[in-house]
């Protein structure tokens, strides 16, 4: 791992740990170097603090050939060499497994000890979703959770700058999962900290949540440590998983959608800028989405008639990989993206912070009326419009105005550079609190 060695919590460990006790797999999917070995190690110390001995704890990486090689031969070899590294086999025994993705068959070698060694206890954790997919068969139905581990959210990354607690408090406390249209700025602790979360926010939109390069306080390392998890990427991921020859047309594709985030994508212009078939470009952006480089967000409709219905989005899951690929890790008050790169990394943090019974989308209708991002819970949409523009009173954007006398939601935000306010239903509030 890069950087330091400092295990700092994740707010997924413990949604993790609510798992750990019951009888299915549970199986952590991510990007390369988002933290799923941290996440694994942090469950182990949490095991030992409940009184699990070393003795019933055993962690495996798959990038050892020795072990790839053990665990390739099948179940009753990797069985005996638990016994001969001193697992008691009448004992409950919890078995970390880093980098499933390597093993030339692991759902069957998941589901024999599953079915037939009640007392391991798997946690799994895999870095190509699109490896694990094809190698994951259905047989594993109804025997597995899966977790999606992403970069860290901006809570997070105050969290692992070393923060104060009283910064992260704060933060917790204000943000639009926690403000109503009653609550009143006065129950807002954050705007005592305006000034230092939008420092930490504006570092956090140019360089990403990566671990390693947010616990990096040199600008320069950053880029090299950012530079080195998409170099990484490249040639790990899409060309020798995914067997990609034509490097190139995949690098300028990428390029391209990172100079459109947050435009509709529009598959021809992408054929005719790159230069490539229109099959392989949906190949490419089915294997950037599937290894957590890009999200294509959706559109929220109940009236395609009216409103956009088919075309996505695309955003980035980490606005520093997105940076890097443009090749542009300025300072965020000296880009002219700077509108771009805050409503992405809005995104970012409200992807990274949906419960798994909500979904995220954006608004659009034939007419032009738009709204960046609506999250949908049941059958409740929360529209939100991200203005980098100064505000000095509570003026609905006309966006928000038409959704609001379409769908009539409960509440609507509006995230500002600094401005705090309400109007009506509608929240005003600075986009470092999304």
């Amino acid at each position: 791992m890069m950087g330091s060695s400092i295990l700092f919590p994740r707010k997924i460990l413990t949604e993790v740990e609510k798992y750990i006790d019951d009888s299915g797999i549970i199986l952590l999917v991510g990007a390369r170097q988002v933290g799923k070995t941290s996440i694994l190690y942090l469950l182990i110390e949490r095991l030992k603090k409940k009184g699990v001995p070393d003795s019933n704890i055993y962690y495996f990486d798959l990038e050892e050939m020795t072990l790839l090689d053990i665990f390739n031969s099948g179940v009753k070899e990797f069985t005996a060499y638990l016994k001969a590294i001193g697992a008691d086999a009448n004992e409950r025994n919890y078995i970390f497994i880093d980098e499933i993705q390597y093993m030339e068959n692991p759902t069957n070698f998941l589901k024999l000890l599953a079915d037939h060694y009640k007392n391991l206890k798997l946690i799994v954790s895999g870095s190509s979703t699109l490896e694990i997919r094809k190698k994951f068969k259905d047989s594993l139905a109804g025997r597995k959770v899966i977790f999606e581990v992403y970069p860290l959210d901006f809570y997070e990354f105050l969290v692992f700058k070393k923060e104060k607690k009283r910064l992260c408090d704060a933060l917790a406390k204000s943000d639009i999962r926690h403000v109503s249209p009653g609550t009143g700025i006065e129950e807002i602790p954050a705007r005592f900290f305006a000034e230092d979360l939008s420092r930490y926010f504006n570092e956090y939109a140019v360089f990403g949540g990566y671990p390693a390069v947010a616990m990096e306080s040199v600008h320069n390392k950053k880029v090299t440590y950012l530079s080195d998890i998409y170099n990484s990427y490249v040639k790990k991921d899409i060309k020798d998983i995914m067997r990609v020859d034509n490097i190139t047309a995949f690098n300028n594709l990428l390029k391209t959608l990172a100079l459109q985030t947050g435009n509709l994508v529009n598959i021809t212009e992408l054929c005719n800028t790159v230069k490539i078939a229109r099959e392989t470009v949906e190949r490419y952006l089915f294997l950037l989405e599937n290894t957590f480089i890009i999200k294509m967000l959706s559109p929220f409709s109940s009236n395609p008639r009216k409103e956009i219905s088919k075309m996505s989005k695309v955003y980035f899951i980490d606005t520093g990989l997105r940076n890097i690929i443009i090749k542009n890790p300025d300072n965020i008050d000296e880009r002219i993206d700077r509108g771009v790169l805050i409503e992405n990394s809005v995104f970012c943090n409200m992807l990274k912070n949906l419960s798994s019974l909500e979904a995220i989308h954006f608004w659009r209708t034939l007419a032009k009326n738009e709204v960046d991002f609506v999250t949908v819970k049941g059958n409740r949409p929360m529209p939100l419009e991200v203005k980098c523009t100064a505000f000095k009173s509570a003026k609905v954007p006309s966006g928000i105005r038409h959704f609001r006398k379409v769908y009539e939601p409960a509440k609507s935000f509006v995230l500002t550079r600094d401005f705090f306010g309400r109007n009506d239903k509608t929240i005003f509030m600075p986009f470092w609190l999304c």
